[in-house]
């Protein structure tokens, strides 16, 4: 064991550290939230005769633009999660803060008939709003003026929402089948026995039959079991079990530890 007031002094700096990449994560979420919406306008509203937004190729470079910064932020928001339960964890386990910031955060419990309050579907709309103009432009600078041309563009544009509202469906379900994998996993590796080789067998054909769930390749699963196995064994807890999840699935043992308890 180490000397449990380094340890500490160690929790403090990384408590900081992730506390401050929190902060950037928010202040550039905030900025392309701002920044995005005002750019559009603006490139609509300030160009000659508004004749500069209609040019296909502009159009379509804002739309590129769109669908890209709304990528980049969902894959922010991943690090947004993990940021805060690491920080939850390190409250809760190192620094003595049951009830800190991060380990209390509340959940979103106000509803407004069946729209919760809450950051995602708000910041989604936004970009799909945003995607959604660009592509009735990009729609009505490609063909004639026409109220023909005007209906294209409108049906265009709501196509972006019906795919956003697919995207966001498609999400929601492969993170519950995700969620779902990693339960039954992790129950069937708490439960086990001392583990020996059928038991090494048992998890391995239990990732590969789950290895569409898990978004994992079956034979890089079955080689990350067997390379992580001796340390899983030589602890044989709650913990390790997370820890050799971790290392086959690529997602945080917290994480893990998080669903498995209902946590997230």
């Amino acid at each position: 064991m180490g000397d449990p007031i380094q340890q500490r002094q160690t929790a403090i700096e990384e408590y900081k550290q992730v506390v401050s990449q929190f902060r950037a994560l928010t202040d550039i979420r905030f900025k392309l939230l701002t920044y995005l919406p005002l750019g559009t306008v603006a490139t609509i509203f300030l160009s000659k005769d508004g004749q500069l937004a209609t040019q296909p190729a502009v159009a379509a470079f804002g739309l590129v633009v769109t669908l890209c910064i709304a990528v980049y932020n969902k894959r922010n928001d991943q690090h947004y999660d993990e940021l805060v339960a690491r920080a939850a964890e390190l409250e809760r386990e190192e620094l003595g803060l049951p009830h800190g910031s991060f380990a209390q955060r509340p959940t979103n419990w106000l509803r407004y008939g069946p729209l919760p309050v809450e950051h995602r579907w708000p910041i989604g709309l936004i970009y799909t709003s945003a995607a959604a103009l660009w592509t009735y432009l990009l729609v009505t600078g490609l063909l004639s003026p026409s109220s023909r041309t005007v209906a294209l563009g409108l049906v265009a544009s709501a196509l972006i929402v019906v795919s956003w509202l697919w995207l966001r469906h498609v999400e929601c379900t492969s993170r519950e089948q995700l969620k779902c994998a990693v339960r039954s996993l992790k129950d069937q590796i708490v439960t086990e026995g001392p583990p020996g080789e059928d038991a090494r067998e048992q998890v391995i054909g239990a990732i590969v039959a789950r290895a569409k769930e898990l978004q994992v390749d079956a034979e890089k699963a079955k080689r990350r079991v067997w390379c992580h196995w001796e340390a899983y064994v030589s602890k044989h807890d709650v913990r390790a079990g997370s820890g050799l999840l971790s290392a086959v699935i690529d997602l945080p043992a917290r994480w893990i530890e998080d669903v498995w308890t209902g946590r997230r």
